[in-house]
């Protein structure tokens, strides 16, 4: 199925974060009611956790309706980095529960304690954990099919949870066993995949604001050379996200070729890009002699 294009893509992404979202808000309440009740740190903080992954669809949410808007005066390449944005927000939230599990981990260890250990307490990580592994499941094939970074982000904090929750039920395990500070030793460990999903998400989303190189140019010029009439071409540069491209280059035409023959020249190397590349929203194309001895 091709992905979603304009604004059935954006409605679509809402669609998903909004259903993701319900999910997220039960798996995080019962989590931390439950935590509460039977003092167990490692619940508490997954529910924090999984708390930060229903924040992060409404942020999510905000971002894409903003990110939805057209092309204005202020904003002549779109406004899709708003949806970068959101993802970066992502990140802070992670940051904010990461400092908050820590905390947790840490009174444990000081204070000591041992946590109420039931059967319920394996029930309840064990339903939260299937919906979490389906929630995955769900966003990352949304992701892949709609071709959106904000997803893509989602699902990878989604996903951490998926871990977090095997450790929570070890650590469950390792109490009813008589090894009451595996509980506080299974929040480090939270802390540590928390800190590792926000790391991914900040290196993708560093790439699209920095202006990274997002096609590879090599291939970039393969395509341009397929075109006939084209002598080359160099000064290939991309910026933008996976879904949402900028591609501008120099094109070497022979020196001889009239400007009609030149611009219509150019018109079917960009419509080669964008055939090669559905994901450009734009190809700016400059006209040139090639150099002597070419």
């Amino acid at each position: 199925m091709p992905p979603a294009q304009g604004e059935d893509r954006y409605a679509a992404v809402s669609r998903v974060l909004a259903r993701v979202l319900v999910l997220n808000v039960a798996v995080a309440l019962a989590k931390l009611v439950f935590g509460y009740a039977t003092g167990a740190v490692s619940i508490i903080s997954d529910g924090f956790h999984s708390l930060t992954d229903s924040a992060s669809n409404i942020v999510g949410m905000v971002g894409i309706r903003v990110a939805r808007q057209p092309p204005d005066a202020n904003h002549p390449y779109g406004h899709r980095k708003f949806e970068t944005l959101a993802s970066t927000a992502i990140f802070f939230f992670l940051l904010l529960v990461l400092v908050e599990v820590l905390r947790t981990a840490l009174t444990r260890f000081r204070e000591g304690g041992t946590p109420d250990v039931t059967a319920t307490s394996f029930v309840l990580m064990i339903v939260t954990l299937a919906i979490n592994v389906g929630v995955v499941i769900y966003e990352s094939a949304a992701a892949r099919r709609l071709t959106s970074e904000l997803l893509v982000a989602d699902s990878h904090h989604t996903r951490s949870d998926v871990f977090t929750s095997l450790s929570v039920i070890a650590a469950l395990a390792g109490v009813r066993l008589g090894y009451p500070i595996l509980d506080p030793l299974a929040a480090l460990v939270i802390a540590g995949f928390i800190g590792w999903s926000g790391w991914q998400i900040a290196r993708e989303t560093s790439r699209v604001l920095s202006d990274a190189t997002v096609l590879d140019e090599t291939e970039v010029e393969r395509v341009v050379r397929t075109v006939p009439g084209v002598v080359g071409c160099h000064h290939i540069r991309t910026r933008g996200s996976a879904d949402h491209a900028f591609l501008d280059l120099h094109v070497w035409a022979p020196r001889d070729m009239r400007l009609e023959e030149a611009h219509a020249l150019s018109h079917i190397v960009k419509d080669r890009l964008l055939e090669r590349y559905p994901e450009l929203a734009d190809v700016i194309i400059h006209i040139e002699p090639p150099p002597a001895g070419q």
